[in-house]
C-alpha cells in the first residue's frame, strides 16, 4: 500500500495577492497628527452650556480610591457635596463625568464611584467645573 502524497499549495507570493486594497485611500493629515493624542477632554455633545452643573461657590470634595468588596476592582469615590446637591444634580454629573471618562459609575449614599483608576483624568474634569479637590490616599 503505497501512500499518495498530499498536494502542497503553493505559498509563494502570486502578483494577485500582493496587491493592498486599501493602498488607494489617502487618509489626510495623518502626518501631523502622527504621535499626538487628538482626543479632546471632553465630547462637545455631552456638554450643556444652558444649565450649568458646577456650583455657585466652591465645594471641596474628597477624591479617594477603594477597592473593599469588588473583588480587587478598583473605584474612585467623590465625597462631600452639600445637601443643595439633590440626586438629579449628582445624575446629571455623574452622566457627564461617566460620557467624559468613558467608564461606568453609579451613586451610592450621595457619593460619586467612578469605575477604574483614572484620578489624572477625573480630576482636572471636576476642577473646571469649580470643584476643588482633595485626594484622600
Amino acid at each position: 500500500m503505497a501512500r499518495e502524497k498530499k498536494q502542497r499549495i503553493a505559498t509563494d507570493a502570486a502578483p494577485e495577492l500582493r496587491t493592498n486594497p486599501f493602498a488607494a485611500l489617502e487618509i489626510q493629515g495623518r502626518e501631523s497628527q502622527k504621535g499626538r493624542d487628538t482626543r479632546p477632554a471632553c465630547p462637545a455633545r455631552h456638554q450643556r452650556p444652558s444649565e450649568p452643573l458646577g456650583p455657585t461657590s466652591t465645594v471641596r470634595l474628597l477624591l479617594r480610591r477603594s477597592t473593599a468588596h469588588r473583588g480587587g476592582k478598583t473605584v474612585l469615590v467623590l465625597e462631600g457635596f452639600s445637601p443643595a446637591w439633590n440626586e438629579a444634580k449628582l445624575g446629571d454629573l455623574l452622566r457627564e463625568l461617566k460620557a467624559c471618562l468613558g467608564c461606568g459609575g453609579q451613586i451610592n449614599a450621595r457619593t460619586i464611584e467612578i469605575q477604574g483608576d483614572q484620578p489624572d483624568r477625573l480630576q482636572p474634569l471636576l476642577e473646571s467645573r469649580g470643584f476643588a479637590i482633595k485626594r484622600g490616599w
